[in-house]
């Protein structure tokens, strides 16, 4: 049982240490909508503009969850969370907290923190085995307990102020980025004062020791102090406005109807209100009040794409699949560009049965939207479609890549070498070849030391 009480600490340990500096400690639940992700990149823009960086519409990550944040994983990748979103008061707000990312990305900092945490990782290796050699001969488990958190407390102390030493550069990154952009701090200032209240608001107690960040109160004063020496800028109307309407959309969607009603009140007449109500009704699969709120919203925008998308998600989920896909068509046709739009499309449009010729017109656009965004339902309904069609060489490789999208790579090299197996046309060969020798990488036993 030795083996086994040091494993579970091991993974203990591990856990909790990845619970302070990773996101993949815990299972993130990503949203995607089109309206948000094309608000973020218009913010990201200029932000990454003047940090010299490329910026990839692909690496931004709306994460379903209530918390004040927002932090880079590896690569590059963005994530924000609604609460982050929902909570704003500005714009700006958002600008500030982009800028502050930005810094860590900049500042290399995620690389640097995977080789301190492997550090770390090692240095405990020894007090790990200690503790369940304590818990073994004492046959208590809170001995193994504390042995292990008398022992890390050095280490987690290393780690808390080399994240300290980050964030503080990023927030210097921050301010030199917003600076030169001609934004204001105060959006910034003003988030960090949000998340000082929701920490009281919480009962969390900052404490100087145990932290990832700086004391919320240093970092308000600090940019307290950059703020009185920054010009007047003026506050971007536009953005601020789309982001209303992207709050009462997400607020609508994720929070209990009974708040949602609170929030936005059928007496608000506002658009963000018809936005919230046209969701609400959604949510209760009632299309006549949907209509009542919709309809009108687009008769003051025709050319809004969103409204479009919106009126056409509230027919599809009401079976309404025909007049679903005219309006997925119409906000399509207003933004071609968007991958989204080009799968809620075809879905729809697979839902009525159609003939193998307009089954045909779908296959360009899911094969654009799989190679530009890693889409794992495009895959799907391309599958879909070339099963339909009889092809099934090619309905497996879909089938492979769909599965390795969604993680299953035993089952995405089954599906692959299936494919392989059977006639495939030149160009998918290629690709099944190439998927076949990275998955086959991928799934290589690893060698381990024991």
């Amino acid at each position: 049982n030795l083996y086994l009480i040091w494993y579970a600490m091991k993974k203990l340990f591990l856990i909790l240490l990845c619970s302070l500096i990773s996101f993949n400690a815990y299972s993130l639940s990503i949203i995607s909508d089109e309206e948000t992700e094309s608000w973020l990149e218009d913010v990201l823009t200029p932000i990454f503009k003047e940090a010299n960086l490329p910026l990839s519409r692909d690496k931004i990550h709306i994460v379903k969850d209530n918390s004040l944040n927002a932090f880079v994983g590896s690569s590059n990748h963005l994530f924000v969370h609604t609460g982050t979103l929902i909570g704003a008061s500005s714009a700006n707000e958002i600008e500030g907290v982009l800028a502050h990312e930005t810094g860590h990305i900049l500042g290399g900092h995620l690389l640097r923190l995977k080789i301190k945490l492997q550090d770390i990782e090692k240095a405990s290796l020894a007090s790990l085995v200690a503790a369940a050699g304590a818990a073994a001969i004492s046959g208590r488990g809170d001995a193994a307990i504390a042995v292990v958190l008398g022992t890390q407390s050095s280490a987690i102390n290393s780690m808390t102020n080399y994240q300290i030493t980050e964030e503080r550069a990023a927030d210097e990154t921050a301010v030199s980025i917003l600076s030169k952009q001609q934004k204001s701090l105060k959006g910034l200032k003003d988030f960090m004062e949000k998340i000082k209240s929701a920490n009281r608001l919480e009962g969390v107690k900052e404490n100087p020791y145990f932290r990832t960040h700086p004391l919320t109160q240093e970092r308000i004063t600090f940019f307290n102090e950059k703020i009185k020496t920054e010009p007047q800028s003026t506050p971007d109307e536009e953005l601020n406005q789309r982001l209303r309407r992207i709050q009462a959309k997400l607020y609508a969607y994720i929070y209990p109807l009974n708040k949602v009603l609170r929030k936005y009140p059928l007496s608000d007449t506002s658009t963000e209100g018809k936005i919230a109500h046209t969701i609400y009704f959604m949510r209760q699969k009632n299309i006549n009040a949907v209509s009542k709120y919709i309809d009108p919203l687009i008769t003051e925008e025709p050319l809004n794409p969103y409204f479009w998308e919106l009126k056409a998600q509230a027919l599809y989920e009401s079976h309404n699949l025909k007049d679903a896909a005219i309006a997925y068509k119409q906000a399509l046709d207003l933004k071609p560009s968007s991958d989204l739009f080009k799968i809620s499309y075809a879905e729809a449009k697979l839902a009525l049965s159609p003939t193998p010729k307009e089954q045909q017109k779908l296959i360009p656009l899911l094969e654009h939207a799989s190679r530009n965004k890693n889409n794992p339902e495009a895959y799907h309904l391309l599958g879909q479609i070339y099963s339909n069609l009889k092809q099934h060489a090619i309905a497996d490789y879909y089938a492979a890549e769909y599965n390795h999208a969604t993680g299953n790579d035993k089952n995405a090299l089954r599906m692959v070498k299936k494919a392989l197996s059977q006639n495939l046309r030149q160009d998918i060969l290629l690709r099944a070849k190439d998927l076949k020798t990275k998955l086959s990488k991928d799934t290589e036993p690893k060698k381990t030391l024991l």
